[in-house]
């Protein structure tokens, strides 16, 4: 029995499960379900805790799962190159660095596999009731076929997915655009239409 540690689309979930032979990723890959014994859910909505001695979840019910236990031959590994990426995936956003070989292009290793992708670095950011809590870990698996978005990461400007998106800058009436001026029909509701030449005012 190997300790889990996963993040569902509504709640925390932690407990054991029996470890096949291989990896965790490869028993997850494998198997459409997964049966945690002396599970332990805690609810995202208001941190609430339920605890049972069972429970089967399918594995597309898995944002991510924390890697723990055997990690494979090391004689098999091969030397990677890393990217640093952000992921948003159910109410999770994730950092961290995604892996491919020196020839390949690390983007393109989520393309093919099969559902879990693996980052190690990792952070990952969510809304628990009204804190916000950040968990840092070595490896996380990541589900592919849950994922809003996959991208390069970006230093500065992080938005958080619950939060509520910054205003925009405004010039006059308008918001700005690409060339810095105001796009037409950004007026502010209520504001009358300015005069036309020729056109009576009320």
């Amino acid at each position: 029995m190997v300790e889990i540690d996963a993040y569902a689309a509504d709640c925390r979930v932690h407990g054991q499960v029996e470890l096949e032979e291989g990896r965790l990723s490869d028993q997850l890959n494998r198997a459409p379900e997964l049966l945690i014994r002396d599970a332990r859910l805690e609810g995202l909505d208001d941190g609430h805790v339920v605890e049972m001695s069972e429970i089967t979840i399918a594995r597309d019910e898995l944002c991510a799962v924390v890697v723990s236990g055997p990690r494979g031959d090391v004689a098999r590994r091969l030397h990677t190159r890393t990217s640093r990426v952000e992921v948003e995936v159910g109410p999770y956003l994730v950092e961290g660095r995604v892996h491919g070989t020196p020839a390949s292009e690390p983007f393109g290793v989520v393309l093919r596999r099969v559902a879990w992708v693996p980052l190690t670095e990792a952070t990952v950011m969510y809304r628990c009731g009204a804190s916000d809590v950040s968990e840092d870990m070595a490896t996380l698996l990541v589900n592919r076929n849950l994922m809003r978005s996959f991208r390069a990461f970006k230093e500065a400007g992080l938005d958080l997915p619950w939060e509520a998106p910054r205003a925009p800058k405004t010039v006059a009436s308008g918001t700005i655009g690409s060339a810095g001026t105001p796009h037409e029909g950004d007026r502010p509701r209520g504001e009358a239409d300015p005069p036309v030449a020729g056109k009576p005012t009320a």
